[in-house]
């Protein structure tokens, strides 16, 4: 396993494309967002352009630079160091390596998981695991439209992304996402997980929306 920051879990979202604006907090400027515009990223690095302006002409090389945006499931955070920064009047162009990445849960969208009553396989990929690591199947356990809580034979820690698809049952809909562990217990012979998701379709968001609506719907008649 490798506890390495990565921004493969996010790199799906429509804030780190090419060409999107990007508000970013500098640690030694805390006063005022800067914003720049997304030019490239990858897993270990991104780079971005920010026009000259007043609060972006001092020297960044160094610093601590923080992204920080809610989704509809949770609040994620990045905290890049810039290692280049380079001048091309009146643009400067910052390449920047993740230092650290955060997920919680949003405020106000903590719908308690519950039992989906049938047997939903999910198969998953560890981020950033060993080959012989990363692949492992899951039972889902209970759902929500935050939430995931699986049961699993495989080896895999608090913290790390699973990137992980399973089948919407009342709609035949496939659902793919990347989630974070954020907690980890034993259960007589299976590890069960608790993931938040931090980056999803809207379409398949929606169906396990109105997947978890019927369920609701169902266990209260």
């Amino acid at each position: 396993m490798t506890d390495t920051p990565s921004l493969t879990p996010f790199m799906a979202d429509k804030r780190l494309q090419r060409g999107a604006s990007l508000p970013m907090m500098v640690s030694r400027q805390v006063k005022t967002p800067i914003q720049a515009m997304v030019e490239y990223v990858k897993n270990n690095y991104l780079v971005v352009s920010l026009e000259m302006k007043a609060e972006a002409k001092a020297e960044l090389l160094g610093s601590t630079v923080r992204v920080r945006w809610e989704s509809d499931a949770a609040i994620n955070t990045i905290d890049l160091e810039v290692i280049t920064e380079k001048i091309v009047w009146p643009i400067k162009m910052l390449a920047m390596v993740p230092i650290s990445v955060g997920v919680e849960i949003a405020p106000g969208h903590k719908q308690e998981p519950i039992s989906p009553g049938v047997n939903i396989r999910v198969p998953y990929k560890v981020m950033g695991a060993r080959p012989i690591e990363e692949k492992g199947e899951a039972v889902l356990l209970k759902i929500s439209p935050t939430r995931l809580i699986l049961g699993t034979e495989g080896y895999v820690a608090k913290g790390e992304f699973l990137h992980l698809s399973f089948t919407v049952p009342s709609t035949g809909q496939e659902v793919v996402m990347m989630a974070k562990i954020v907690e980890k217990a034993f259960d007589d012979k299976q590890t069960v997980i608790e993931l938040i998701f931090t980056d999803i379709n809207e379409k398949h968001h929606q169906a396990i929306k109105d997947y978890y609506k019927k369920l609701t719907s169902s266990a209260s008649s």
